[in-house]
């Protein structure tokens, strides 16, 4: 359990760190990782519930026992926190 929550930090850690980085836009990364990403069903898994979970106004949880392998958990995580600011980038303009 205690691997699971430091795989966790360390995860959402690096995407805080790429999200703050000198990126052109939230739209730019949007675009550049769902490209790079399209044929990863982790990272379509994450998007689709990151969004939903945007959209339905609930808090961030990411259900990462879902996939076994480290490298698809990373997967979900990144897809997750895309599909759930991007629902956020798009609300603010619309009220």
């Amino acid at each position: 359990m205690k691997r699971v929550l430091l795989f966790m930090l360390v995860v959402s850690a690096g995407v805080a760190a790429v999200n703050s980085s000198s990126m052109k836009s939230n739209a730019d990364l949007t675009g550049t990782t769902a490209v790079s990403q399209a044929g990863n069903a982790a990272f379509r898994d994450g998007l689709h519930l990151g969004r939903f979970d945007a959209e339905s106004g609930r808090t961030r949880h990411l259900s990462v026992g879902r996939w076994s392998s480290d490298i698809n958990r990373a997967s979900f995580v990144a897809g997750y926190q895309t599909g759930y600011q991007q629902v956020d980038a798009v609300e603010p303009a619309e009220e």
